[in-house]
């Protein structure tokens, strides 16, 4: 017996109605667009728990080698534009957002606001380095301690571009992985001693800056700044402050960092 074949031989409906139904009008809500890395672990989790009623999240990701290194996240820089045009066609956005730190910053400002703009046009963009820049800004921050997971090369650029902005670098350590998908495996709970070490070695800073989104730092941003009296800024809650602030949507939320409260 030969068993039975595609729907192709099915006889169709008797009676396949065409209905009718009622637009819907969907609410002006903010809208930001996410660009994540595929080995990101973190910021969309970070983000989902910071988006309030007054906003849709719209994300997705690109292709990456996973490595944490100048020449890999340099790369980086030829995927936006394709990822970014995966990015809910035909509904207009607000602000458009590359979420990589390292990336951003050796990547530069203005190479990917064209990449990202070569999608949409006339949307506010911006990236965890621009942000982090803006939050210290906002923050009237001009001594920093950082805690980075990444390598000496890149803490490295770090320095230099904080020093190039004449903000000074007290101290800076990292937990040198080179691996992205072995970022999100640093437990929260080791931060505070890690930015203990940093503050006795460099004294009294205006803020503590946690640069890497897939750095699982937003749920303790908190604890840090009361045990250390001092802003604690993380690339995951600077991305979201600013890719609202630049929407002319600014946030006012407590339990994640002083930043994310007003200022």
């Amino acid at each position: 017996m030969s068993p039975v074949s595609s729907v192709s031989s099915l006889s169709p409906a008797a009676d396949d109605r065409a209905l009718s139904f009622k637009r819907y009008a969907r609410p002006e809500l903010l809208r930001i667009g996410l660009v994540l890395l595929d080995t990101d672990y973190t910021l969309e989790r970070d983000w989902h728990r910071l988006v309030g009623d007054d906003m849709e999240l719209f994300c997705t990701r690109m292709p990456t080698r996973a490595e944490v290194t100048p020449e890999a996240l340099k790369a980086l820089e030829a995927g936006i534009t394709p990822a970014a045009a995966t990015l809910v066609p035909g509904l207009p956005l607000h602000t458009l957002v590359f979420g990589c730190t390292s990336g951003g910053l050796l990547i530069g400002d203005v190479p990917i606001a064209e990449r990202l703009h070569a999608v949409r046009a006339e949307v506010a963009v911006t990236h965890p380095w621009l942000a982090i820049r803006a939050a210290l800004q906002a923050l009237e921050a001009r001594r920093i301690a950082v805690l980075t997971p990444y390598v000496r090369a890149v803490d490295d650029a770090f320095f230099t571009a904080f020093s190039a902005l004449g903000i000074e670098v007290a101290a800076i350590g990292g937990f040198r992985l080179d691996h992205d998908p072995d970022i999100p495996a640093i437990d929260p709970a080791c931060l505070g001693d890690a930015v203990a070490t940093l503050l006795e070695v460099g004294g009294p800073v205006d803020a503590v800056v946690l640069p890497c989104t897939n750095l699982r730092a937003l749920d303790v941003l908190g604890e840090l700044e009361q045990r250390f009296g001092v802003p604690c800024i993380s690339s995951n809650q600077a991305l979201y402050w600013h890719a609202r602030w630049i929407a002319g949507r600014p946030t006012c939320q407590e339990g994640f960092g002083r930043l994310l409260t007003g200022v």
